[in-house]
């Protein structure tokens, strides 16, 4: 299916890579990043909780890796971080296991074969169920509750946003990408015209985990929602790691979030299969139905004469949470299930086109038959897209609150 890449545009299909270099079984060969450093004023209050390290656990599946766990810290308070990447925050993750590649379309169909899964969508033009030689491309045109179905037959599940991104940067070496700080060029399936690459086509990266920068984007387990708390419900599940689509480097950060509506699917987008053993010790206590660890905060930043109580920035004397929410374990302060609150007005705002020349050699290259770039603000990313496309443009790159077209 052909539709917005979460809440940040169209599928941007462009030239296509180099070839791929041949895999080998050590992953990156540079050395990780050292942690960000954050500044006095955005700092945590306190250092993450000391947790004892998980016991010996069984071996994960041969088709996992197992991911030893630690603290991690999440998001940014530094100028100029996306909306959606902030506040910063502290947390402990647990020990799982997450597949060493996405889920291929093999596996998928021996799923559907045996009557465990169902059928995938092939509506979209790079929906791989669609050739009859990619076997051992990812899986995608999946929904969310497609993707989840298939990890429950497998007796896993989706992985949580926050072990998929602590996978993705190498835990505490913070790593800019799975492989290191080197660019995308070369070790990752992007740029890719015809859509995805087959997995394990570049080396492996963080903790000898293919593929989770580039080739597709995977859906994880939570709602999407503001951080530090993963919401207990919403309209969009969160995906993360970006794609074969994609031709700006900003896609390729592991701390990059994006969204869809779990019901939609595209060729941009799959999955892998994640678990948590039954003898991992959760810091912060396991789900009701014990699948996995619940989302925990150990310290966060707070503003003005609040401090962290433990579930939000709050004064002294302040209750837990404020009227009409409780505490919900695993999700800081939800509205209380017996309060209704108002629906968010929706977006009126006019959308305006301008004139952006700077980015005509770009179109001329990218988008043959569309030679003229213009930025499109204001109203939905839904009402962008239908006002430019009414206009014979196409995006090139979209934002928040923005999106930049080629147009004829």
């Amino acid at each position: 299916m052909r539709g917005p890449l979460a809440s940040w545009g169209l599928l941007l299909a462009t030239a296509c890579a180099d070839k791929a270099p041949a895999p080998t079984p050590s992953g990156s060969a540079s050395a990780a990043p050292s942690p960000p450093a954050a500044s006095a004023s955005a700092a945590p209050s306190a250092r993450p909780v000391t947790v004892a390290p998980s016991p010996a656990i069984a071996a994960c599946p041969v088709s996992m890796a197992k991911i030893p766990g630690g603290a991690f810290a999440v998001g940014s308070d530094t100028p100029g971080s996306a909306p959606e990447e902030m506040p910063r925050f502290e947390t402990q993750v647990a020990t799982f296991c997450l597949g060493v590649t996405e889920v291929t379309v093999d596996a998928y169909s021996a799923c559907v074969s045996a009557g465990k899964c169902e059928k995938a969508h092939d509506e979209g033009r790079f929906c791989n169920t669609r050739f009859s030689d990619r076997g051992d491309h990812p899986m995608n045109c999946v929904s969310w509750g497609q993707a989840q179905a298939y990890c429950q037959a497998q007796g896993a599940r989706l992985p949580t946003e926050l072990e998929w991104e602590y996978a993705a940067r190498g835990g505490g070496e913070y790593r800019a990408f799975s492989w290191g700080s080197e660019s995308p060029e070369g070790r990752t399936c992007w740029k890719h015209i015809g859509g995805s690459c087959k997995v394990r086509s570049f080396a492996a990266g963080a903790f000898g985990l293919y593929d989770m920068i580039g080739n597709v984007w995977e859906w994880t387990d939570d709602w999407f929602g503001d951080y530090p708390w993963p919401p207990p419900g919403g309209t969009n599940k969160v995906y993360r790691g970006g794609s074969w689509s994609r031709r700006f480097v900003k896609w390729m950060s592991p701390k990059l979030r994006n969204r869809w509506p779990p019901k939609l699917s595209g060729s941009h987008l799959g999955f892998r299969c994640a678990l948590t053993p039954g003898d991992v010790i959760c810091p912060f206590g396991r789900s009701a139905d014990g699948q996995r660890c619940q989302h925990g905060v150990t310290t966060m930043a707070c503003s003005g004469r609040t401090k962290w109580n433990g579930v939000r920035c709050a004064r002294d004397g302040e209750p837990e949470c404020p009227a009409g929410s409780e505490k919900k374990p695993g999700h800081g302060c939800a509205v209380a299930l017996d309060v209704k609150g108002p629906l968010p007005a929706a977006d009126t705002t006019p959308v305006s086109r301008v004139r952006t020349p700077t980015y005509d050699a770009d179109c001329q290259q990218n988008k043959p038959g569309r030679p003229s770039a213009y930025r499109y603000s204001g109203g939905t990313h839904h009402a962008r897209n239908q006002v430019s496309a009414a206009a014979g443009c196409a995006n090139r790159d979209v934002g928040v609150g923005w999106n930049s077209t080629c147009c004829p």
